[in-house]
């Protein structure tokens, strides 16, 4: 996040004389970026605007979007300033342009920037000026694995901004104190600075640019300690900021954070969507949050079992400066290079220069890879690791992860009760914070250690629960694992009608409810009423994870008439909206639980359907009669090679 605005009084327009360009300036203090882009565009083309207007301008360009424009305004900024004699302005300008060439991967460029800024810097009194040179350079040596720099330069910051009554600088100098003392893994110390920092933005303390560099910083701190459930929540405030004030800038940056939230969380296909839109963006104007953009597009896209292009996805990452680790060394795993995966990944995780963070993110696909090459003890002394790392950020999802990790190295041990402990507390951790993906891994390695220790129904349970919750998230690759290890059952060609059901956004309505116990309440009541109205219609339920559920029918028609009864409790009881995805075809049935394409099918019609819909395939209505539809179409389902047809299936009781 950059770390750039106006470096006096918190408001970048207070400073500004006034002159014809009144305009353009109400324009920005209203925060209509483009109108005050507009405006001094124009201005630009009639007459000669002065440093700090041509300033104001690069500024009105990068919230409206126009990010290409940016770095010429900038450096026209820098000349002016130096020709006015204005030798503070210039090296805040020349600070500010080293940091978005830092962005672009043009570091020698960037550090010439920073010299000619320190340069001009030392030629003056301290001032604010210095204060935002010793933020960026605390992000570089950061950066560079020089905490105790880092953490100096922060303090630095802090102080100037205090003294100079620079509020702005003052606490962005304090997160990032918070961000130094994280990675060097004094955890509550830093959460601390963090959550002071975060709290002056949510009060309005600070200017726009400010707010959103905070909010994106805490995110970030937040997601490399893997507290995916604090990073969900301040992603959740920085989109409402932009939206709020109607930033076009900044939200591809806050996608890629949110995109890792949501894999966290197994909303896959809103990950892939959020991944792909931020690395499409920020692909030219930063490269360097391009490239984690198109690494986490590479991780949703493995879990989708969508290999060649996930290989795409981070070979673009590599391309664009990201390290595409630990996601390649798993691919390579997936694909059978097992003994290049073990290379890769054991060069990956011997680097003694990694903080913490990165070593956590990298430490539980080297116990995968290590237990898949028959390696177990070198995956015990990884899991260790990732153990002593857990223990000092205390994060629910890496406490999970040690469990899970020390499951695996029990069952290739031979020691199943063992590994059942393990994994159920993984299970139960990862449950309590949502990774819906990450419980379904769980419950496949539970019923692989309970098949070890000789307890084969316990076993079919957990595997067919996990097989289910892969195949509602469309995870292919694992579904099918999955469904191998079922195989020593005796499967049974049925022919069904399948009905998925999903809250229409319900992250952003869990924040919107105002508080946990409200949602929790909601759902509750949600989840009463479905499974009242499936017993109506002799529909059982195979799988339910938190907003939506799977559920089966022996009559079409009953699958209809459950689905129009849904949607109708749904609009008089609730303030919310679901989709419905109907289907009928033939499918393998193992215990309780459905497997094969027309699970699939009937997954990916329901994710195709809108708020308020019953998206239903056409032949599931043949025979049928008396159901209303409309708004016909043909659907190219993920995986499947020819077309469905299908329509929707007009339920409103006020017709």
């Amino acid at each position: 996040m950059a770390d750039f605005q106006d470096g006096r009084d918190g408001d970048p327009v207070a400073q500004v004389v006034q002159d014809p360009l009144d305009g353009a300036r109400d324009a920005l203090r209203r925060q209509e970026w483009a109108e005050a882009y507009r405006l001094l565009h124009d201005a630009d083309e009639s007459m000669e605007l002065s440093p700090e207007d041509v300033l104001l301008l690069a500024d009105a360009a990068m919230w409206a979007g126009h990010m290409e424009n940016v770095l010429a305004y900038l450096e026209r900024a820098y000349r002016g300033y130096l020709q006015d004699g204005n030798t503070l302005r210039a090296a805040f300008v020349a600070t500010r342009i080293a940091h978005d060439q830092r962005g672009n991967l043009q570091m020698s460029v960037a550090n010439g920037w920073m010299g000619r800024a320190k340069r001009l810097l030392d030629l003056e009194e301290e001032a604010p000026e210095h204060g935002y040179w010793a933020l960026q350079k605390s992000l570089e040596e950061l950066g560079g694995g020089n905490l105790v720099d880092a953490l100096m330069l922060a303090k630095q910051a802090e102080e100037l901004g205090r003294r100079f009554g620079d509020r702005n600088l003052e606490i962005r100098g304090l997160q990032r104190q918070g961000n130094a003392l994280i990675a060097q893994g004094e955890v509550a110390e830093g959460k601390l600075l963090l959550d002071e920092a975060s709290a002056a933005a949510l009060a309005g303390e600070l200017d726009p640019f400010s707010t959103l560099t905070v909010y994106c910083n805490t995110i970030g701190a937040c997601r490399d300690v893997a507290d995916f459930e604090s990073a969900g929540e301040w992603t959740d405030r920085a989109m409402d900021f932009c939206e709020a004030n109607t930033a076009s800038a900044f939200p591809g940056m806050c996608r890629v954070n949110h995109a890792e939230v949501m894999k966290f969380k197994g909303r896959l296909s809103e990950a892939q969507e959020l991944a792909s839109s931020a690395g499409q963006e920020l692909r030219v104007w930063n490269p360097r949050i391009a490239g984690a953009a198109f690494y986490e597009l590479g991780e949703v896209r493995l879990r989708l079992g969508e290999l060649a292009q996930a290989e795409q996805a981070f070979r673009e990452a590599d391309e664009l400066g990201r390290t595409p680790e630990p996601g390649l060394s798993v691919l390579r795993l997936v694909q059978g290079n097992v003994k290049g995966a073990l290379a890769s990944i054991r060069r990956s995780v011997g680097d003694e220069s990694l903080s913490l963070p990165t070593q956590a993110r990298l430490l539980p696909a080297a116990v995968d890879i290590a237990v898949g090459a028959g390696e177990p003890e070198e995956a015990a002394g990884y899991a260790e690791r990732l153990a002593a790392i857990a223990g000092a950020y205390e994060t629910s999802a890496l406490k999970a992860a040690t469990a899970f990790a020390r499951g695996q190295v029990a069952l290739a041990r031979g020691d199943g009760d063992a590994a059942f402990r393990n994994f159920r507390e993984a299970r139960t951790t990862w449950e309590s914070t949502g990774a819906t993906y990450d419980v379904a891994r769980a419950r496949e390695q539970l019923g692989l250690a309970l098949r070890e220790g000789g307890d084969e129904d316990a076993a079919l349970w957990e595997l067919q629960a996990a097989a289910a919750r892969f195949e509602r998230l469309e995870a292919v690759r694992d579904a099918e694992r999955v469904a191998e290890l079922l195989m020593r059952d005796t499967s049974t060609e049925v022919m069904k009608t399948f009905l998925f059901t999903d809250i229409v956004g319900s992250t952003e309505l869990a924040t919107a409810v105002g508080s946990d116990r409200h949602w929790a309440n909601l759902l509750r009541r949600h989840d009463d009423a479905l499974r009242a109205i499936f017993g109506d219609f002799d529909g059982q339920v195979v799988d339910h994870t938190g907003d939506g559920f799977f559920a089966t029918f022996e009559q079409a028609s009953d699958a209809i008439g459950a689905a129009v009864a849904i949607q109708r409790a749904i609009d008089q009881e609730f303030e919310f909206d679901i989709r419905i995805g109907v289907h009928t075809d033939g499918a393998l049935k193992t215990g309780m639980g459905y497997r094969g394409k027309g699970v699939h099918a009937a997954a990916r019609i329901g994710a195709a359907a809108e708020g308020r819909e019953i998206l239903t395939s056409r032949v599931t209505l043949e025979g049928l009669r008396d159901v209303e539809v409309a708004n016909d179409r043909v659907l190219t389902l993920k995986g499947f090679k020819e077309p469905v047809e299908v329509c929707s299936v007009a339920w409103d009781s006020k017709r």
